[in-house]
């Protein structure tokens, strides 16, 4: 079987289908490339891309697809852009996509969960290195020729859809939802803040837009 290559941008409903895939692969047929020691990251792809430092990058994403390519890897994700890989097919990929504001909460959220910030909302949400994480997430990958593109308020269906066009039985998941405490202590979204965090992520923005749009023209709506 060719590899599926999921385009996981961040906080955007991946972990379910991650979770999902595992369920109906082998685990020696899985590839995660995350962060450094996380216990999402495959052992090969987190000594290539963390415990490497005399690669090139070049050469760590060659290391990944003949990698993927000697092992029959059935499954790559990650929240690198898959197109980066010399073995990447268009065709055999997929992305989903979230609206920008709920994306950049979830993702202050989660941030702040794992201790890895202190600060405001107001003031995570304002620095360049947080800001169009999706767009930087999707790479060079281009929308028109990715294999399916799903939205996360139609995920039950996005799931469906992968299901029907590459032949899998991933099964629906919900994994990773924020926190009660989270939601009850967190910050909430007005209209002010939504277009607040939309003036910040134009390029995010322009993406949904783009990909909600492929997904209606695909489901015929």
């Amino acid at each position: 079987m060719a590899p599926l290559f999921f385009i996981h941008l961040p906080k955007t409903g991946g972990t379910s289908l991650r979770h999902a895939a595992a369920q109906i692969f082998p685990a020696d047929k899985l590839l995660m490339a995350y962060g450094r020691d996380a216990k999402t990251t495959s052992p090969f792809a987190n000594r290539i891309m963390h415990y490497s430092p005399e690669m090139p990058i070049e050469q760590k994403l060659v290391a990944l697809a003949t990698h993927v390519v000697e092992n029959d890897i059935a499954f790559f994700s990650s929240h690198m852009s898959a197109a980066y890989l010399p073995c990447y097919d268009p065709a055999r990929a997929f992305a989903l996509f979230r609206p920008v504001p709920d994306q950049v909460l979830s993702y202050y959220a989660f941030q702040k969960a794992q201790g890895r910030t202190s600060e405001s909302f107001e003031a995570f949400t304002e620095k360049p290195e947080n800001r169009n994480i999706q767009s930087k997430s999707f790479g060079i990958a281009d929308l028109e020729t990715v294999g399916v593109v799903g939205i996360l308020s139609d995920y039950d269906r996005f799931v469906a859809r992968l299901n029907e066009r590459f032949g899998t039985t991933f099964p629906v998941l919900h994994r990773n939802k924020r926190s009660i405490v989270s939601r009850l202590t967190g910050p909430t979204l007005d209209d002010a803040a939504r277009a607040r965090l939309e003036a910040l992520n134009p390029e995010d923005v322009e993406l949904y837009r783009r990909a909600e749009a492929r997904w209606r023209r695909d489901m015929g709506e």
